[in-house]
C-alpha cells in the first residue's frame, strides 16, 4: 500500500490511550499510521484517517443499531464520495454511506457465504489438490477475522475508483475533481440524496462534519443472515442518532 504523503503530512495519528477508539484498531494498523501518519490514496480518493474523526458520528448516530454496541465500532478511513470504513474490535467490518445513509455489515455476508459450486475448480486453477473437507474447511473460514490490510488493498486502489460511472455512464471522481476541485483532509464530495440521478453536477464539497449533520433521521442497516443454509439479505429502517 503505497502512502502519497508524506508522514504527518496530512495528519499524525496519536497513541492510543487506554479505552479511546484508536485501542479498537489493530495494533499493526495503529503502528503503521504511527510511524507514517494519516493520508491520502489513490489521487485523494481515499482517506486514512483517525478514528477520532467519526467517534461523534458512530457513537451517536449509530446508537440504535440493534445487537451493535457503536463503542465497538472505530473508523479507520473513508472515500472521496462519503463511504466510512468502519472496524469493529471483534474483527468485523462495516461500511457507512453518508449519502443515503446506509449502513452495511460486510462481515455477515463473508460469514453467511455458501461453499461456491465450483469448488474443486477453484482448487484446480490454483494447481492445488482439493482436500476431502473442502466444504468444512470453507465454512470454518467464513468465522475468522476479517484482514484490514485486504480491506485497505482493495479500498486504496485506483483502479476501484476508475470503475465507479454516473447515471451517463461517465467516469465520476475525475468529473468531480475538474468541476469541484481537488479534496483537502476532512473533505468529501457529497451528492444530493433527493436528485433524481446520480450525475456530477448533483454533488458538492463538503466538509465532512457538515455531511454527517445532513444524515437523515432514519439510516438503512443492511446485513446478511443465514436460514436454511442459504444467504438471505435483511434491510431494516432504524432511527438515527443525533450528532451535536
Amino acid at each position: 500500500m503505497r502512502h502519497e504523503a508524506s508522514p504527518g503530512k496530512q495528519g499524525e495519528f496519536p497513541r492510543p490511550k487506554r479505552d479511546s477508539a484508536i485501542e479498537r484498531v489493530p495494533e499493526d494498523l495503529r503502528e503503521f499510521c504511527i510511524q507514517h501518519g494519516v493520508g491520502y490514496y489513490a489521487n485523494r480518493n481515499y482517506w486514512l484517517c483517525t478514528p477520532a474523526l467519526f467517534e461523534g458520528f458512530s457513537g451517536q448516530i449509530l446508537t440504535a443499531v440493534p445487537e451493535l454496541n457503536a463503542d465497538d465500532l472505530a473508523a479507520f478511513g473513508y472515500s472521496s464520495l462519503g463511504t466510512i470504513n468502519l472496524w469493529h474490535r471483534n474483527g468485523r467490518h462495516f461500511i457507512f454511506s453518508l449519502d443515503v445513509a446506509l449502513l452495511m455489515d460486510l462481515t455477515s455476508r463473508t460469514r453467511t457465504d455458501l461453499p461456491p459450486h465450483d469448488l474443486e475448480e477453484i482448487y484446480r486453477a490454483a494447481g492445488v489438490e482439493m482436500p476431502h473437507n473442502a466444504v468444512e474447511l470453507f465454512l470454518e473460514a467464513r468465522s475468522t477475522p476479517e484482514d484490514i490490510w485486504n480491506i485497505l488493498l482493495g479500498a486504496t486502489s485506483a483502479d476501484s475508483y476508475k470503475a465507479i460511472y454516473d447515471d451517463s455512464g461517465k467516469a465520476l471522481t475525475p468529473q468531480l475533481r475538474r468541476s469541484l476541485g481537488e479534496l483537502s483532509e476532512n473533505e468529501i464530495y457529497f451528492r444530493d440524496r433527493n436528485a433524481a440521478r446520480n450525475t456530477a453536477d448533483h454533488y458538492q464539497k463538503l466538509k465532512i462534519s457538515e455531511a454527517v449533520s445532513r444524515v437523515p433521521d432514519e439510516i438503512y442497516y443492511s446485513f446478511a443472515v443465514e436460514v436454511g443454509g442459504q444467504q438471505q439479505i435483511v434491510s431494516q429502517t432504524i432511527p438515527a442518532g443525533v450528532v451535536r
